[in-house]
């Protein structure tokens, strides 16, 4: 299929170049979406690898959604996920991750606070995508995915412990004066101890030089350890945005990306944890380019628009992404 995708986009370009006077180099832009593709490792056989990195500073202490003081607390995030992957044919593709996180941490703790960090490996996640449609001419493409996975408990959850301890379940958050803590075990760990179910879908569209995209993922949480349950989680993204360079070996693109996350109560032995629902929406720009049909470079920033949460938490102030895929 690759072979078959190549040779066309060369026949395709060739064309082009003869007709130039006659038209606008439309074909060459489809060869040029479907380099980027390539170099995404979508529809390409063979294997890919690549590292993702997500950086989120929580500086925002929220009571049911309103802003209150803080005292200077903060999480900052940092996940870097490597990844290596292969595609079985034009269809079907494997890939698997596993994220190393860093989280350095400033929290109230009676009068003083309290400074530390937790790094280490996180949950292994194994998915598979299908691409169920794909629909390409001159002017369009379009496709369609769906995504399906497991995700494992190889880190580290000994910070769920404070669980344990704290009163910040139904109850309330456990502090009757001063400035309450929104860090709680569960923000720190870095893993789970359960094994959870990931699927999702995706579409990318293209008109034109003008492009959108879409995805959907939901993670089915089961029970870990310490009997705890995180909540069942759904993140969702819209772009749209238009390509500022189509070549044939390279493409730049640019979009406005709406994202935004659902995550439910989590729970401690069938209890609920008040303080861990959360609903955020983010918007921000994305930088994607890509370089022949092995290499491809995602740079993103998201801003919150708006955020809801349950009793006393720390919310995201800013967030920023970026990956660099090569297919071999």
């Amino acid at each position: 299929m690759f072979r078959f995708i190549h040779r066309n986009c060369f026949t395709v370009t060739s064309i082009a170049m003869l007709a130039l006077l006659a038209q606008p180099a439309i074909a060459c832009d489809l060869c040029s979406v479907y380099t980027a593709q390539l170099a995404d490792g979508q529809g390409a056989e063979g294997w890919f690898v690549g590292i993702a990195e997500q950086y989120t500073r929580y500086d925002e202490l929220r009571d049911e959604g309103r802003r209150i003081p803080d005292g200077g607390q903060y999480l900052k995030s940092s996940v870097t996920q490597l990844l290596v992957g292969y595609g079985v044919n034009a269809h079907w593709t494997m890939q698997a991750n596993l994220p190393y996180i860093d989280r350095r941490f400033k929290r109230p703790d009676g009068d003083i606070f309290e400074r530390g960090s937790e790094t280490g490996i996180g949950d292994l996640t194994v998915t598979t995508q299908y691409l169920a449609y794909r629909h390409d001419d001159e002017d369009s493409t379009f496709t369609l995915r769906f995504l399906g996975g497991l995700k494992f408990g190889t880190g580290d959850s000994d910070r769920l412990r404070e669980e344990l301890d704290e009163e910040h379940h139904d109850e309330g958050d456990g502090h009757d004066e001063g400035i309450p803590s929104g860090i709680h075990g569960h923000d720190l760990a870095l893993g789970s101890g359960s094994t959870d179910i990931i699927f999702g879908t995706s579409i990318f569209g293209r008109q034109g030089r003008w492009l959108y995209s879409g995805d959907a993922q939901y993670v089915l949480r089961s029970r870990g350890d310490i009997d705890y349950e995180y909540g069942d989680d759904l993140q969702w993204s819209l772009g749209f945005g238009r390509y500022l360079s189509l070549q044939h070996n390279s493409t730049v693109a640019l979009q406005a990306v709406l994202s935004g996350e659902d995550k439910q109560f989590d729970n401690l032995a069938g209890e609920r944890a008040a303080d861990t629902k959360q609903q955020s929406v983010f918007l921000g720009p994305k930088l994607s380019a890509t370089f022949g049909t092995r290499f491809s470079l995602d740079l993103r920033i998201d801003f919150p628009l708006d955020t809801d949460n349950s009793a006393i938490q720390i919310t995201p102030g800013w967030r920023a992404r970026a990956a660099f895929v090569a297919h071999f």
